[in-house]
């Protein structure tokens, strides 16, 4: 793809936009993101903010739910909300010269919506339903439960960020109203779009729309503070039993690193080398010793110290020897560096993921969003190789060493 260099401007109400131009894009692709995400909910309200994103667009103060719906479909467009533990996340699709109208629609949901009560039933009965057919599958309940062990009840890491069949049922129009006032601000927001248009236009319309705009880099801290995690003290186990399943799905880990931290990037190669299709994890437990149907490892490191995990599901009678087998290949790489080639390996693997990331207009849109999240520079994907070259493999060991932590880390087991 021909790109331009990307744009950003700061408006006076805080909020971050960026654009780009990709020349020969049949779409324009917007993506945008609000930090926050659960961390404005209570034990008692948990999935209050996801319900709220994904009611946003049933309703404003001058359309219905149809109406939005038939105004989307007639430009043969796409607008999807939804949130998370760090935020809310939306992204917009559409055809060049329908840009200007969906963006007025985008943002009156965002400024005006009305969350119908009627409306709002219908998603808290799709939401549940959801939820429960996710309860009665292995990797989703060993997941979540594995959350709950590897992060304090004051976290919220802790909490399901879709919430739980019964704290959705027991949510209200006033619960939600709550949750769109505090977890949606213009001076959290970040919008990136993307697409075969002038930056400036691309810009001019958003900030038309939004409020007064102001040029070049205005540091605007947003007023999220986002708690900081601790390891259990010991090792934590919990199984839960799902009659008629025929495999148990494993979930162990503890929490990391944030993206922020200078050693994520020593920090990704490691996971990578335990955890990628090639890797170690994968090559001892599931091809040399036929222990697993799947495995794999990953580092989540995000706004939040998020966690490392190894997943694996296994046949029921072949847990333990897992965790076993997990838990040598752990301590291995804190013991043992790896070699030149699995650093080399790991290196090229995360460089063309990036690459491939960017191939459309969204993910092209999605990365700068990245960038400006975590404060990367919005040339990151041209620095990247850069910043992974220096990593050595006893980098990776002492990283390993720090961040591992074998003997204090949940499991948490789903199956019969």
């Amino acid at each position: 793809m021909r790109t331009s260099e990307p744009v950003r401007i700061v408006l006076t109400n805080g909020c971050v936009l960026i654009a780009q131009q990709v020349k020969g894009a049949p779409l324009v692709s917007l993506n945008g993101f609000v930090k926050g995400g659960t961390i404005w909910e209570i034990p008692e309200k948990i999935g209050s903010v996801n319900l709220m994103a994904q009611t946003l667009r049933r309703g404003t103060e001058t359309k219905t739910a149809q109406e939005i719906d038939d105004v989307l479909e007639r430009r043969g467009a796409n607008l999807n909300f939804s949130a998370g533990h760090e935020g809310v996340s939306f992204y917009l699709s559409c055809l060049p010269q329908d840009y200007a109208d969906c963006v007025s629609l985008l943002l009156e949901i965002l400024l005006k919506p009305t969350f119908p009560e009627e409306e709002l039933e219908k998603q808290k009965l799709r939401t549940v339903n959801a939820l429960r057919d996710a309860l009665t599958r292995p990797e989703e309940v060993s997941y979540r439960r594995f959350l709950s062990l590897a992060y304090d009840s004051n976290h919220p890491l802790h909490y399901p960020a879709d919430g739980t069949p019964e704290s959705v049922e027991g949510l209200s129009r006033d619960d939600i109203l709550a949750a769109y006032r505090k977890a949606l601000h213009p001076s959290r927001t970040i919008i990136a779009v993307v697409g075969d248009m002038e930056p400036k236009r691309l810009l001019d319309i958003l900030a038309e729309e939004w409020g007064d705009r102001t040029t070049g880099r205005q540091d605007n801290e947003a007023n999220v503070d986002f708690p900081t995690a601790s390891l259990p003290e010991g090792a934590k186990r919990e199984y839960v039993n799902l009659p008629d399943k025929m495999q148990s799905w494993i979930v162990m880990g503890h929490k990391s690193l944030r993206r922020t931290d200078e050693r994520f990037y020593a920090a990704n190669v490691m996971a990578t080398i335990l955890g990628a299709g090639w890797g170690r994890l994968f090559t001892q437990i599931r091809d040399n010793q036929g222990l697993a149907y799947a495995v794999g490892a990953s580092l989540q490191a995000g706004l939040v110290e998020g966690p490392f995990i190894v997943r694996m599901g296994v046949n029921p009678k072949d847990v333990d020897r897992a965790i076993e087998s997990a838990i040598a290949e752990l301590n291995r790489i804190r013991t043992e560096p790896p070699t030149d080639d699995e650093v080399a390996d790991a290196k090229n693997y995360l460089l063309g993921r990036l690459v491939l990331s960017m191939e459309t207009t969204s993910g092209v849109a999605s990365m700068l969003v990245t960038c400006e999240l975590y404060g990367l520079g919005l040339d990151y994907p041209q620095r990247a190789k850069d910043l992974y070259a220096p990593v050595t493999k006893e980098q990776v060991r002492e990283t390993a060493e720090e961040l591992l932590h074998p003997d204090r880390m949940a499991i948490a087991i789903a199956g019969p």
